[in-house]
C-alpha cells in the first residue's frame, strides 16, 4: 500500500477511502521476481489493475490480482 499513500506536488491525489475494504491476503507461492514501478487501479471497476515493471512490461489482472496477463512483457 505504499505506493498508493506516497505523493508528491506534481501527483494526482488519491482518495484513501476507496482502499478502506481492502484486505492483504496471500497469493503465492509463487516463483517470481521484480520490482513494480507503476500501479493503476480502475476506479469504477477495483477488479482491473495495471503494473509497470521496472525491468519493462505491463501487466494487467482483471481478477483483483489473482491472475495477471501481460499486455507488454518486453
Amino acid at each position: 500500500m505504499l505506493l498508493f499513500t506516497v505523493t508528491t506536488g506534481w501527483a494526482q491525489k488519491v482518495d484513501m477511502d476507496i482502499f478502506k475494504e481492502m484486505k492483504a491476503r496471500s497469493i503465492g507461492p509463487a516463483a517470481m521476481s521484480g520490482r513494480i514501478t507503476a500501479i493503476d487501479v480502475v476506479q469504477n471497476n477495483p477488479d482491473i489493475i495495471y503494473a509497470g515493471a521496472a525491468s519493462g512490461g505491463v501487466w494487467k489482472t482483471t481478477g483483483g490480482g489473482l491472475n495477471w496477463e501481460p499486455i507488454f512483457d518486453d
